[in-house]
């Protein structure tokens, strides 16, 4: 399993695109200065629950759909259901989401948090081009703004410019060092370089800040597996998992490291709490699927089960073709396998 996951690590806080960017909410972009007065109240209302810290989103799907069919050119609403959308967080929604989102633009280009979401959604999918497409164009109309900086510095890492992520991420924190987001894609973007050491440091200060803490200590754990530390990282990684069960990455992560200290028990339980439900956006990652697969590979050909073994790697190489860790190993078993003798032949792709 290689580490970092450029897909599945970037995603610092699933409704930070809300959270982060809610000046433009209170600066009052989401409201329909056009719409009739009961038809900008329901747009406010419904705004103010999507922002908050325990929003209905199901609740505010009806009530935009209700508030566009009286009012279909509020670009406002259009927005917020995206949001709406986005935030229930299933993978059938995310065309929707980028469909509203969209629409919005179209209504009214200067809806800067409509770009910002639809950036978030990209990144999710792993489009980070596109993201980078969208943020770009907000920073024109709103230059300097450190979410959008921020953000645009993760697609940058993604795209395998971790020194140009870097770069972003300081300039951020030099005007707001108390800016977790950007510290957490920093620690990212120094580990991408090769700066282990440095990355650790920048996300022990997000771990410490309260920040998001099952993504922090997700990142941080991670960080420690990379530099050898694997007790250092299994902390982290369970205090991860205890704060967030359904992330598969932790699960995985942990999984790798129980299995490098030879605790093949712990490794196999984390390994079955980390297979992606179907309807989650987890599952989107052929990445999330080919970590689970390589880490399933490992642990059963260190319990000796060959050909579950062999099946693992080769889900691995159906999923990624040029997987070179999953062709050796599949390898490895194949060898093992003909020296044990009644035992088939293992395929080799």
């Amino acid at each position: 399993m290689g580490y970092p996951d450029p897909v599945t690590r970037n995603r610092f806080c699933p409704r930070a695109v809300l959270v982060a960017a809610s000046w433009l909410l209170l600066s009052g972009a989401v409201a329909s200065q056009n719409a009739p007065a009961p038809i900008r109240e329901r747009i406010d209302r419904v705004g103010a629950d999507l922002f908050s810290t325990a929003p209905h989103a199901t609740e505010a799907i009806g009530e935009l759909k209700s508030i566009l069919a009286a009012e279909p050119g509020s670009a406002e609403a259009h927005m917020l259901l995206g949001l709406a959308y986005r935030i229930q967080g299933r993978t059938e929604l995310l065309g929707e989401a980028v469909a509203e989102l969209r629409q919005a633009l179209a209504l009214n280009p200067e809806l800067n948090l409509a770009r910002l979401s639809l950036a978030r959604i990209y990144l999710d999918m792993a489009r980070p081009g596109r993201a980078r497409d969208e943020l770009n164009v907000a920073l024109e109309r709103t230059p300097g703004q450190p979410q959008l900086l921020a953000m645009l510095g993760e697609a940058e890492r993604l795209l395998g410019n971790p020194k140009r992520s870097i770069e972003l991420n300081q300039q951020v924190l030099a005007a707001q060092p108390e800016f977790a987001q950007a510290r957490y894609y920093l620690g990212l973007a120094l580990l991408d370089s090769g700066e282990a050491a440095a990355a650790i440091k920048e996300l022990q200060q997000v771990v410490r800040s309260g920040a998001n803490p099952a993504e922090a200590n997700l990142g941080l754990g991670t960080d420690y597996l990379t530099a050898g530390r694997n007790t250092e990282g299994i902390a982290a990684l369970r205090e991860s998992v205890r704060l967030d069960p359904s992330r598969p990455d932790a699960h995985i992560r942990l999984a790798h490291a129980y299995r490098a200290l030879g605790q093949l028990a712990e490794a196999a339980k984390e390994l079955d709490a980390a297979a992606p439900s179907p309807g989650s956006i987890s599952a989107l990652y052929t990445d999330v699927q080919a970590d689970f697969h390589m880490e399933e590979g490992l642990i059963r050909l260190a319990q000796g089960r060959l050909a579950a073994a062999a099946a693992a790697f080769e889900k691995v190489l159906a999923l990624d073709a040029d997987n070179a860790a999953a062709k050796a190993k599949l390898a490895e078993v194949h060898k093992r396998r003909q020296r044990a003798p009644g035992k088939p032949p293992v395929r080799i792709p």
